[in-house]
């Protein structure tokens, strides 16, 4: 699995108080060995998680997330842009509802994908689904009301909750990144039982979604660092 684009309006930093604060002091003392091996990526990080804030922005970021499945970050924005040019410039639950299939299609995505997306419009469009709603509700009940949409299934709903409605205590066990990290920082053998790396992650919590950036961070860093050598 791929993770999501940064949001770009999202500034890092220290600020005090924050946040970013509170999910460092509390890692640092449930789990001293996952504060050290991703230290090196504390400062970079949000002094907040990113939250949309409007319906058009919500149903935005979670077309770019459907999008995204399965696909590299340049692909993902290449295909994305390509649907925003289908959609008149303008991804709406309107615009994306009324784009013919084939024009989608040709836009980079897979015909699973494009059910997917006009089952979100379509959803919207009647409000049986109201993404703005969903930042008041309860996580479990958010979830439970996204996994309901024909083709949202949990990576891509843990990615719209911590990166789309700013959920704080998101680990999403369905992305292959973050369990490799988890592996290399625990010395782990590959594919090891996902109830023992939920069992890890569950020190984190209530901050596990910026447990998930430093592993996402401290993951590609490594990457990075093997193709230069």
């Amino acid at each position: 699995m791929t993770r999501p684009v940064r949001n770009k309006g999202l500034k890092s930093g220290d600020s005090k108080g924050s946040r970013k604060d509170a999910a460092l002091k509390h890692l640092k003392r449930v789990d001293p060995r996952f504060y050290k091996a991703t230290s090196a990526h504390h400062a970079s990080l949000p002094g907040e998680l990113p939250e949309r804030r409007t319906r058009k922005e919500l149903f935005e970021s979670l077309v770019s997330i459907v999008i995204a499945q399965q696909l590299g970050i340049a692909a993902a924005n290449t295909i994305t842009s390509n649907v925003k040019k289908a959609c008149g410039r303008r991804v709406t639950s309107e615009s994306v509802f009324k784009t013919r299939e084939a024009e989608l299609r040709r836009a980079g995505i897979s015909a699973a994908k494009v059910k997917t997306l006009k089952s979100i419009a379509k959803a919207v469009g009647d409000n049986s689904l109201d993404l703005l709603v969903l930042k008041r509700l309860p996580e479990s009940e958010a979830s439970q009301q996204l996994l309901q949409i024909w083709g949202l299934g949990p990576w891509s709903v843990d990615m719209f909750m911590m990166n789309s409605l700013g959920r704080e205590d998101v680990f999403s066990i369905s992305d292959l990144g973050l369990v490799r990290a988890i592996e290399m920082i625990y010395d782990l053998p590959k594919n090891t039982p996902r109830t023992s790396l939920l069992a890890i992650s569950k020190k984190w919590s209530p901050h596990r979604s910026y447990a998930s950036l430093l592993l996402w961070r401290t993951r590609s860093a490594i990457i990075k660092d093997t193709k230069a050598d």
